[in-house]
């Protein structure tokens, strides 16, 4: 028994080694070729968004939530409420707090007018009943690259193996709008429970704005 509960402590400790290894190699690469200050790594498993600086030190821990699906995969086409996989770089910045002239703030205050509907299969997190409603994107709404080079050819490959769902006589879309944003349903932070976009607190994404600019890297990894 002891030996048994040894060898899980040990297999255990070398998984986090290897993870944390991974991690250092994919910041290592993204700022080899971005000369900003900071990149984000988002673990979907552990709902963390983490801030690393230029020097590989965290600069900045925050809780998440993730695409419902159970499954947590990578996301592969439009509809299949995945949060995806691979490295990505801030395309977008909106602020609720920017001028009311600016494209920014007229474009999320517009996004935030839609009311999502449970019949759509937007509801308030374990609660099926109630409409998740309007303000879903709260605050801020950081927009990544998604679909980039990588996803598009694992699409095709599914297109070619027949794995991408027929709907209203046509394969599904890739996907499109995944995003960094703010939330109307504080609950659901930490769980499963968007369409594949990474939501955070309020207060949370409003202070992560400090850390970016356009193509500030987004890791995500399982």
């Amino acid at each position: 028994m002891v030996m048994k509960r040894l060898f899980l402590i040990l297999s255990i400790v070398i998984f986090m080694v290897s993870c944390s290894d991974h991690k250092t190699e994919l910041l290592k690469k993204s700022f080899s070729s971005y000369n900003g200050k900071f990149a984000f790594v988002i673990t979907k498993k552990a709902f963390t968004l983490e801030v690393y600086d230029s020097d590989l030190k965290r600069a900045g821990l925050y809780k998440i939530g993730i695409g419902d699906n159970p499954d947590m995969k990578p996301k592969l086409h439009e509809g299949d409420n995945r949060t995806p996989e691979g490295t990505y770089e801030i395309d977008e910045i909106l602020s609720i707090d920017s001028e009311k002239n600016t494209d920014s703030y007229k474009k999320l205050f517009n996004m935030n007018k839609y009311f999502f509907k449970k019949v759509n299969g937007h509801h308030k997190y374990g609660y099926p009943e109630l409409d998740l409603g309007d303000n879903a994107y709260g605050p801020r709404y950081f927009g990544i690259n998604y679909p980039n080079d990588i996803d598009k050819i694992n699409y095709t490959k599914a297109l070619e193996r027949g794995d991408i769902p027929i709907i209203r006589g046509k394969p599904a879309g890739i996907g499109y709008g995944i995003a960094i944003h703010g939330n109307n349903d504080e609950e659901s932070i930490g769980g499963l429970c968007s369409n594949g976009c990474i939501r955070m607190y309020n207060k949370d994404v409003v202070e992560l704005e400090k850390y970016l600019i356009l193509k500030t890297p987004v890791i995500i990894i399982p």
